[in-house]
């Protein structure tokens, strides 16, 4: 995710008599499509990453360190001018539809592209609709920066506020959790600041404290890792580039709390997570990626500050220490071996027996994905494969308090462990802010949870994934409509079946969802 572009406008009467309007004639025709809920709202820069995606693999823009996000709008902007300076010296051709693209970023950035400083309000006003509802939500985003220049060793400041208000149902938790990160309020209404930071940059040094997401891994989509599956995290987070080859980034957050209940002990799970990354860019065409990770919590828990060190060996400290906290290591790497093609994987560690005389199984997650934009076409079509894997006892803990989970989500890949899911789709970008696409995906849910700790079972003898295995088949299309100002449009339909539903042997579900979401971005 990419801040929010933001721009100072006047908002006229008339400008909301066209939004009135809007609302009334878009409800009248989503009532004939909604079928089921809207995946992801529409938002104010998902194109942004989309576009940086496609440039990177298409060898325009270079290497940026894609693989640890988000992003801050000065990296954005200065991936930018890395791309302009490759098209100007010849040492690539874009093609028109990126040439467009690049195009299209400057608007957004030229702010950054300037090093000029102000604040601005962006509001998207929607309607969303499901089975059960039809409704309007809100999106809105405050944004103000003030100080040095990039190329400036004083410091810049940003302040952003993201806030987001409807009255869908959310998706089902993974796991149980002792807090609600949404409260309903009037109309079934919930209301989320779902980013709010302030952030504090020069050319080497980047501080932020407030919300905002990580998203560590090499995968367009979602990652086997740190994902951003679960809710964003109330953080403090350093990010320092050390040369022209390495990023590292360091994060300390405090996540929701749990109930623990044997039955004779009963306490509130005070839970905390630390990470740290380091990615390096071996060329334009080699990124490699390394990070550790540690999450803990338990009776009357505080914050540890040894693990708040950046500088340190997560598992070193809590093997001296003899603590059984849930670290976890992942290795991630990605090449383009010619312009338009991108091959990926990740790897992730959550427990490996290195001991010979270990009965334990390993713990472990990972994830392959190719990406090609052929040269013919105008690089307009792109082909897209990723298989991840997710095993029985990846992302639980001996420790319930441990468990890889946030506010009842897994941290990690949806598709949570004790399951694989293979994901096949081809897109075609009509103009810069018109694209279709097609998927399949084909997904295997065994009978083990994100709650599940493992009590000595054979686990040799278990196979892959384990129990009555739900097997679901989706076919899906997308159309989606995102300029940078105006109305943008977002319509999907899928078709699923389930064998095995809810892990009972010869029960097929079947169904499809439609979706339709239209707002206007002021």
């Amino acid at each position: 995710m990419i801040f929010r572009h933001q721009e100072k406008r006047e908002r006229t009467t008339a400008v909301f008599a066209r939004i009135v309007s809007f609302m009334i004639l878009a409800s009248t025709f989503i009532f004939s499509v909604a079928d089921a809920a809207p995946d992801v709202p529409l938002n104010f820069d998902g194109w942004v990453t989309d576009a940086l995606a496609k440039l990177e693999t298409g060898g325009i823009t270079g290497g940026f360190h894609r693989q640890t996000a988000p992003l801050s709008r000065a990296e954005v902007a200065q991936v930018i001018r890395q791309a302009e300076s490759r098209i100007r010296t010849g040492t690539v051709v874009a093609s028109e539809i990126d040439r467009k693209l690049l195009e299209k970023l400057k608007r957004a950035f030229r702010r950054e592209l300037a090093g000029s400083t102000g604040h601005a309000l962006r509001f998207l006003p929607q309607l969303r609709a499901t089975e059960q509802n039809i409704a309007p939500a809100l999106e809105t985003a405050f944004h103000y920066t003030a100080g040095g220049l990039e190329h400036r060793i004083a410091p810049r400041l940003v302040l952003y506020s993201e806030f987001e208000g409807h009255n869908f149902e959310g998706r089902p938790l993974d796991g149980k959790t002792a807090e609600q990160r949404f409260e309903r309020w009037r109309g079934g209404y919930t209301g989320d600041f779902k980013r709010s930071y302030l952030q504090v940059s020069n050319s080497h040094l980047n501080l932020l404290v407030g919300r905002d997401w990580v998203f560590w891994g090499a995968s367009r989509h979602k990652t086997v890792g740190i994902s951003d599956n679960s809710p964003p995290f109330d953080q403090i987070r350093l990010t320092a580039k050390l040369g022209k080859r390495v990023k590292a980034t360091a994060f300390t957050t405090q996540l929701d709390s749990t109930w623990y209940d044997d039955g004779e002990k009963r306490y509130l799970a005070k839970r905390y997570m630390s990470g740290h990354r380091l990615d390096y860019q071996h060329n334009d065409r080699v990124e490699i990626g390394v990070a550790e990770w540690i999450l803990y919590g338990g009776d009357a828990q505080t914050l540890e500050w040894k693990y708040a060190n950046p500088f340190t060996f997560y598992y070193a400290l809590q093997y001296n220490a003899k603590a059984d906290d849930n670290v976890m290591f992942a290795f991630d790497a990605a090449i383009r071996p010619i312009d338009g093609v991108r091959l990926y994987t990740e790897w992730i560690i959550d427990d490996i027996q290195y001991e010979s005389d270990s009965n334990d199984p390993h713990a472990v997650a990972w994830l392959l994905g190719l990406t090609w934009y052929p040269q013919y076409l105008d690089r307009r079509l792109g082909i897209h494969s990723e298989y991840a894997r997710v095993n029985r006892w990846a992302y639980t803990h001996l420790d319930p308090d441990n468990q890889f989970t946030h506010f009842g989500y897994a941290i990690g890949h949806p598709i949570s462990n004790d399951a694989d899911t293979l994901r096949l789709s081809a897109s075609y970008q009509f103009t810069v802010s018109m694209e279709a696409e097609v998927r399949a995906v084909l997904t295997r849910h065994g009978e083990g949870t994100i709650a599940d700790r493992f009590y000595g079972e054979d686990f040799e003898a278990l196979p892959f994934p384990t129990g009555i295995v739900a097997r679901t088949t989706e076919l899906s299309g997308r159309f989606s409509y995102r300029p940078l100002d105006g109305w943008n449009l977002l319509l999907s339909y899928t078709l699923y079946r389930t064998q095995n539903s809810e892990h009972r042997s010869g029960e097929t579900n079947r169904g499809h969802r439609l979706t339709f979401q239209m707002g206007y971005l002021l």
